[in-house]
């Protein structure tokens, strides 16, 4: 645990040094996704999240417009793979996805209030939907969920201006595209051609970076 601490630490005060303009955040998020096809209504599932942001910040300084952040968006999430079979029972499988992706983020700090910068975003990419119940399914082809997640969030910095406690909400949609041979497999035997999902969640984290 140390040697990790040790490690994070050393990352982040090197890319301090060489790149004054580096920034780092760490999240974790849960909430909750509606889930549906083209053939069965929707379902709400859990979602958890562990998201790694890291990239470059743009001052701007006009106002109360802070900055400008381009970051790549990475992390792992678990979700389920839900529908509703004919008798409305719900059938469920446990997953996991990798996310690679970009973000881009807009940062203000309020006239009232400079310990605060209030920050609006975007981030798009790709998730990897590598692990189904527990790998004792394996698809012929990893399904994938292209996704849009739209987000607002708040930096509180207290103790100095590197860092940053940050909490927020997210809104995302994603699209499943997976191989037409693992429907049985992914769901029942229904032949489903579309899944998606809306949802919405809360997130926790710190943020490194000089503002």
């Amino acid at each position: 645990m140390k040697l990790k601490i040790f490690i994070i630490s050393f990352i982040f005060i090197f890319s301090s040094i060489l790149f004054p303009a580096f920034e780092l955040g760490f999240a974790g998020k849960f909430g909750v996704a509606n889930s549906f096809t083209d053939l069965t209504g929707g379902v709400f599932e859990p979602r958890l999240d562990l998201n790694l942001q890291l990239g470059y910040n743009f001052h701007i300084n006009k106002s109360s417009f802070r900055s400008i952040s381009l970051l790549f968006d990475t992390g792992i999430d678990g979700r389920m793979i839900s529908l509703k079979n004919d008798n409305y029972k719900i059938n469920q499988l446990e997953a996991g996805a990798i996310t690679t992706g970009l973000a881009l983020k807009f940062i203000f700090t309020p006239v009232l209030n400079s310990k605060i910068d209030l920050v609006f975003g975007l981030s798009s990419g790709v998730k990897f939907i590598a692990i189904i119940d527990d790998l004792n399914i394996k698809p012929n082809k990893v399904p994938i969920s292209p996704y849009v997640n739209l987000f607002l969030e708040d930096r509180i910095y207290n103790i100095n201006e590197t860092l940053a406690f940050v909490y927020g909400i997210n809104i995302f949609y994603e699209y499943m595209i997976f191989d037409k041979s693992d429907i049985n497999n992914l769901f029942g035997g229904y032949n489903i051609n579309q899944h998606h999902s809306i949802g919405a969640m809360l997130s926790l984290g710190i943020h490194f970076g000089k503002r």
